[in-house]
Formats: structure tokens, sequence, C-alpha cells
């Protein structure tokens, strides 16, 4: 038995010692370029080679477009291999868990490194093209922000400098015609221009594999036809319009004096010519930059302290570690191995490791910035809850963080996020809200397209009750972004606006009604009598009826309310459809989504309300707020709803003069009642409110049951834990364990499975067929489906994993 088991943890042995000889024989050499740092296996000779074809497109780049920032805060490292073998086990993986042999080389974008990755053996021309199409991307998306530029644009771009090439280090050659292209395009109906114009980012990773190859092809085509027939000058006059908020189809129009079917018939002709041309540049002096490079060896710990950082950057933590140990075994006070061993064991939710190594990277180098940021990154998780609450820091925790962020700005000022990490801490410290806005500035500064760091901007703002300047943030993302993380908060971003706005209002009307009370009656003398059990009781429900009815939202300006019950809601197509009846009768009122209405719930089983599609919530009570239709026809909605607070059976909606109207008041002990106000019955204590997060939780937590898929006819919704991905020729199985047992769902692949996170613990987990079993559970919908092996049990249809101790009633 024990022979049995000694043998496989044997052969683990052997292979993963192989692995580590293979890397530490290896002679491995560092090259600095002028804008790059370069590590390889390969021959001096062949890595500078690799150095100077980038720093050729770079200033080829450079020179052309002279108003862009080329000086990036984020360092790019490039690894060059000397066989392809090499370079085999370095390169990303499929979602089938396999090594994606057809990639001949990559960039690979990050926070804290870029990194560039290639084999020297077998090189040729396209060895580089996903490189340099990868590159102008970066360039874009730091300059502009990937939300700000047209996909198309952006695609096209990358598309067409990605045929970059160079003769005799002068001769540079843009716009070479590609051939994949140009024969897709000839095959297949080009999309209208405003069909490819409207395309957003979301939609294109969405598409299916020849939608998204016609859109590649046609958006090189557009470009290449701008670039070669004399209207470049109107891309970059069509780029600043449309970044100045110009709706494309007018920006377009006045930058190139076409409208979309005149546009359409010139590259229909274009593209079916037997002929293009490329432009041929040369520059007054050769590109050459091996006189400013520096060469040396560098130390197999080193070395692996690289490849293991590389391969946590592409999401490969669990290969990481090998390379990251024996890094550590060398030099066990890298601050690069310590940094990014800690960041795998983030990944693997092993905190308390995490912690350990990031304390010694810090510990060991105080100027490197991205350790002193990480550090401070893993402490801000400390003090969040399950559901991304970080409600409050302790003093020291505090501390640290901003020591850490403040010497990480210090050392590296263009690396942004330490200015985002910054604002968070003070957002959730309340306090120094100025260096938060401050700090996103600067960010902003570094970054002006990046929409997270305006997104925070907007968060201090409504801290400061900058209401305007948030709302203008808000407002610019939600009509150009199609990130649904980023549109998610700026909808959060115009709630917050409003309610506390409301809130405010209230508490304005609150006083005034409370000024008017106290003209009308004085307080009573000390010597009150006593108030029977009956009129304690009548007192309680008046204060609580009063209270609720001061709760509830005001209706602004040409809307109304009234009480009845939602006993529909369809979501089968645009606006929402939501049914009430009422004393008055049955209506229908619509809204464009869920997120622009107002949700508030004052019964005690609030947990059973669930506002979705097809909810069922029609036994439940509710002031429903709308906004009236002028002249609706019967069978045509009344209005657009506002806001839904359901309340208890009970419940009626006061008037103005009962709210003014108050009863003289009798003297009641502070110690007598509760937080809110309520007497307390006998024998009871005060409680304080708190602060942890609980009513912030709870809020979540409804908010979150609002968002989950609602199951639809004929499919079934049960929570379980994922316990793997298994991929096949037919498909890929979902295993989920449930309380009654496992269920082995099918769908076509992970990428087409709506996956959703609701707990940031999951933050950076790689849903592929070699994922590990998953200890957080997950709300999901599924559809049975008979088969007669009795092997599949069903299709699943969306996965949304929760806090763990969320239940589903």
């Amino acid at each position: 038995m024990n022979k049995y088991f000694l043998r496989p943890a044997l052969l683990l042995l052997i292979a993963l010692s192989f692995t580590i000889v293979v890397s530490a024989r290896d002679e491995w050499t560092q090259v600095r370029s002028k804008n790059f740092f370069l590590i390889g296996n390969a021959p001096e000779k062949d890595i500078r080679k690799v150095a100077t074809r980038l720093e050729q497109f770079r200033e080829t780049f450079r020179q052309l477009f002279a108003s862009i920032n080329l000086v990036s805060p984020t360092p790019t490292n490039v690894i060059v291999f000397k066989s392809s073998e090499s370079y085999k086990q370095f390169k990303p993986k499929r979602s089938d868990g396999k090594i994606d042999n057809f990639v001949a080389g990559y960039f690979q974008s990050g926070q804290d490194v870029n990194y560039i990755t290639l084999s020297t053996e077998g090189e040729d021309a396209d060895t580089f093209r996903t490189i340099f199409h990868e590159y102008v991307h970066f360039i874009v998306n730091s300059n502009f922000g990937k939300g700000e530029v047209p996909p198309w644009f952006n695609e096209g771009l990358a598309e067409y400098y990605e045929m970059f090439a160079i003769e005799g280090d002068q001769v540079v050659k843009l716009g070479l015609p590609n051939g994949d292209h140009l024969r897709l395009l000839n095959m297949t109906r080009l999309i209208p221009l405003a069909e490819l114009f409207a395309v957003r980012n979301s939609q294109l990773s969405e598409s299916g594999d020849n939608s998204r190859s016609v859109f590649y092809a046609e958006s090189w085509a557009l470009i290449h036809y701008l670039s070669q027939t004399g209207k470049s000058a109107g891309l970059a006059k069509f780029l600043t319009s449309v970044l100045k908020n110009t709706p494309q189809q007018q920006a377009f129009k006045d930058a190139f004096q076409e409208d979309y079917p005149q546009m359409e018939g010139d590259l229909k002709k274009y593209v079916a010519q037997g002929r293009f041309n490329f432009n041929r540049i040369t520059f007054n002096a050769k590109l050459t930059f091996d006189a400013d490079m520096t060469v040396a060896p560098l130390p197999a710990p080193t070395a692996n302290a690289y490849l293991g950082d590389l391969l946590y950057h592409v999401s490969r933590e669990d290969d990481a570690e090998p390379y990251l140990m024996q890094a550590l075994a060398g030099e066990p006070n890298s601050a690069m191995a310590n940094t990014a061993m800690g960041m795998v064991r983030y990944r693997q939710r092993k905190f308390d490791e995490a912690r350990k190594y990031l304390e010694t990277a810090v510990s060991s180098d105080q100027n490197n910035a991205f350790a002193l940021y990480r550090y401070a990154f893993l402490l801000s998780r400390e003090g969040r809850d399950e559901y991304g609450i970080s409600h409050e820091f302790s003093t020291e925790t505090i501390a640290k963080m901003r020591d850490a962020l403040t010497k990480a700005i210090a050392r590296n000022p263009g690396f942004t996020e330490s200015y985002d990490l910054l604002a968070f801490v003070d957002l959730v410290a309340s306090e120094n809200l100025d260096e938060a806005a401050s700090a996103m500035h600067k960010a902003l500064k570094y970054q002006p397209g990046n929409e997270k760091y305006s997104m925070r901007l907007a968060e201090v703002y409504v801290r400061q009750e900058k209401f305007d300047e948030a709302q203008a943030i808000a407002d610019k993302i939600s009509k150009g972004s199609d990130d649904a993380e980023v549109l998610q908060s700026a909808g959060q971003i115009t709630r917050s606006i409003r309610e506390m706005k409301e809130y405010r209002d209230r508490v304005a009307e609150f006083e005034r009604r409370r000024k008017a009370g106290s003209e009308r009656a004085t307080l009573g003398p000390k010597t009150d009598p006593a108030m029977t059990r009956d009129e304690i009781e009548r007192a309680k429900a008046d204060l609580s009826l009063r209270e609720m009815n001061n709760s509830l939202r005001i209706p602004q300006p040409g809307e109304t309310h009234l009480i009845g019950h939602v006993q529909k809601i369809d979501c089968r197509k645009r606006p929402l459809t939501f049914t009430i009846s009422s004393a008055e009768g049955a209506f229908t009122l619509t809204s464009r989504d869920f997120e622009s209405l107002t949700l508030n719930t004052f019964v005690a089983d609030a947990d059973r309300i669930q506002v979705g599609c097809d909810s069922s919530v029609g036994a439940f009570n509710a002031v429903v707020t709308y906004r009236p239709t002028s002249a609706a026809a019967r069978d045509q909605p009344r209005g657009e709803i506002v806001a839904i607070e359901f309340v208890p059976e009970d419940f009626r909606i006061m008037t103005e003069d009962e709210l003014t109207r108050q009863t003289p008041p009798r003297l009641v002990r502070i110690e007598d009642v509760d937080a809110t106000g309520v007497a307390l019955p006998p024998g009871a204590q005060r409680q304080e409110p708190t602060r942890d997060g609980t009513e912030q939780r709870d809020a979540i937590r409804r908010q979150l049951v609002a968002l989950l898929r609602q199951a639809g006819d004929g499919e079934k919704r049960d929570i379980g834990y994922l316990q793997k991905i298994e991929c096949g020729s037919k498909g890929v199985y979902f295993i989920m364990r449930t309380a009654a047992g496992d269920l082995r769902l099918l769908n076509a692949s992970p990428e087409t499975l709506a996956i959703r996170l609701f707990t940031p613990d999951l933050d950076g987990v790689r849903f592929g067929c070699t994922v590990k079993p998953l200890e957080y559970p997950a709300v999901f919908v599924y559809k049975t489906t008979p088969d007669p092996k009795g092997k599949t049990q069903g299709t699943i249809l969306s996965l949304d994993f929760v806090p763990k101790s969320f239940t589903l009633d």
C-alpha cells in the first residue's frame, strides 16, 4: 500500500526537478535597450536583434504620431526563448487547459508590467504580428481608454500596423496587404458601416469566430483605404471628435466629407480591386539601437523569478509556483520572487501565506513600488468581508497602507494603481477626501482614458457632495462605455446621488414639519400623567406609520404615488413592463431597466422579496411611484415607474396635514427608547446602531437577490458548488455538487456561459477546463435534458458565484 502511494509522488518529484534543472542549466542573458528590458536563453545576438526590431517599431510609431505619448509608466519585459521547445511551456493555455501551440509570440498587458514573449527558432514576419498588434492596443488604450475609442477604429489600426516591415534599418513599409483579410472579404458581404460602427467591445468578444473575423477584416480594409487614398488626416480628426462625445455618424461625415452610403460604395470598389498600394517611408538616418544596449549575465534564480512572474501574469499561478520556489531557494530575499509568490498565494486564496511573502518583499526592497503596492492591496482585503464591503480599517492598518502607498508613489509616480488604492483607503476611512481627489487627478493625468479611475473620482466627489461633478462623470461613462462592471458603477453613482439628494430633501422637509409642529404644540410639563397601555400602543403605531411615511421617497414634480401590488414583471422586451393592481383598478407601467428604480422595503420578511424578471411579489403591499404619461390610452402603459417601496398591509399614505400635526409630546427618558426613537418594552436595553456594515450588507444582499437570474419556463434554479469542468469533443460539462446530489450540465464552452462573481474572494479565478473545486457556492439556472444513457442531466444556462453565507430561500 505504501509503495503504491509513493511511486506517483516520486514521479512528480522527478518531473518537477527536471523542469527546474533545465532552466538552471540554461545560460540566461539580460539586455536593456532604450525602452525595453529583455531576458532570454537565446544567444545574445538574437536577443539584441529582437530588441532592435521592437525599438524600430516603437520609433516609427512615435515619429508618425508625435501627439501620442509613448512614455508609459508600465514597463515592458521581453522574454526571448532559444527554441520552440523551451518556449512551449510558457505559452498561454486554451480554455480546455492545453497549451496553445499555434502562438508564435504574444503581448500580455498588466497593471504593473507588460510581457512580450517569443522564440527565435523559425522566426518570420508572422512572429511579430501579434506583438505589434497588441502593442498598438496598449498605446491607444493607455492614451485614450479602451472604452473611449470605437472598436472598429482600435482594431483596424492594430491590424494595419501589425503588417509593419523594415528594410536596411531605414526603409519602413506600412500598409502591406493582408491576404487572409482580402480573401475573406471577397467571399463575404461587407457589414454596413452603420452596423460596423455600432459594434461594442462586449459584443465583439461574444461574437462567433466568422462574424469576428469579418469585423477585423473590414475594419482593417477601412483603415487601409483611408490611409492609402489621402484621407489619413481625417482619422485623427474623427477620433478627436468622438472623444468629445460627438456622435460617430456626425464625426465621420465631418472628418471625411462623406456619409456612410458613399463610403460603403467606395470601400466595396477598393476591396474588389486586385492591387493594393503600401507606404514606403525612408528615414534620414538608420534606426539602429545596438550602441545604446547594455548586456549582462542573468543568474538562474533571477531567471526563474521572471519566468514565474510571467506565468502568474498569464493566469497560470499553479504553474508559476515551482519556478518561484526555485528562485526563492537561490535568492530568499528577492523582491520580485516574493511579490509574485505572494500574489500566487493570493490567487490560491491562501491569504496568510500571501502576507508573509509580501512582507518579505517590502522589507527586502523599500524601492520596489510594485511590492509596496501589492502589500497595501493585500492589507486592504483584510478590512473587507465576503460581500466586498470595506466598512472600516483599524488605525494600524490604515497607517501601514498609507505608508506603503506613499512610498510606492514616490518610487514610481507613473504606477497609477497606487493612486487608486490610496483614494480607496481615504474613502473607507472617510478622511483626507481632498487627498483622494488629488490622487485620482494624478492617476488620470497618466491614463486619461481609464474609466475605472474616472469612476473612483466620481465616488470621491459624491462623498464630498460635489454632485454635479460626479454626475457628469457618470453620464459620460454611461454613454460611452461597454464595460459591464464600469457601467454598473456608473449606475450606482447615479443612484447614490439621487438617494443622497432625496435624503437631504427629506431631512429639510422633516425639519420644516418639526418646526411647524413645535409652533403648534409646546412641550408639556414634566409632570405629564403616565400613558395607559392602549395609549402607548396607539402612539407607537402612529409613530411607526409617521416614520415610514417620512422615509418614503418624496414624489418629485410630475410624479404621483399610490398603494397597490406588483402582480407581474415582464422582461421579454424593452422597456420592462410592470402590471400593477390597486383600488383604482389594474394598469401597466414601464421602465428601461431595474437599475433606474428606487427599491425600498419596510416589511419584516424582506428576504422573500426578489424584484427581477418574472418575480412573484404580488402578495406584498407596495407604494408605487410613477411618472404619468399624458393622455395614455386604456390598453397602453399609464406611465414610467420610478420607485417600488414594500410596506405592511395596514400601511396608509398620510396626508400633509397629518404629517405636520403633532400631539403634545410626553417626556420619555433617552434610555427608554431605541436608536430610532421607538419606546422600548419594560426591561429592554437600548442598543446603539452598529458600524459593522450590517445594514449595508443587507442592502447588498437584497440587490444581489434581485440581480440573480430567475428560472424561466422549463428551467430550474439551484445552489451548489462547482466541482470541475470537463472538456470533450461534444462540449463542456460543468459538474455541480448540490444537496440532492451531483449534476452534470452541458455547455458549449466556458466562454459562452454567463459566469458572474458576486464575491471578491474569487477575483482572478480562471474558469477553464483545469479549474479546481471551488469552496464558494454558486446559484445556477439549467434545463433538464432527457438522456437514455443518463450521462447528461441538463444544460447549464448561468452560473452566479455568491458569498459563502448566502442561502437561496
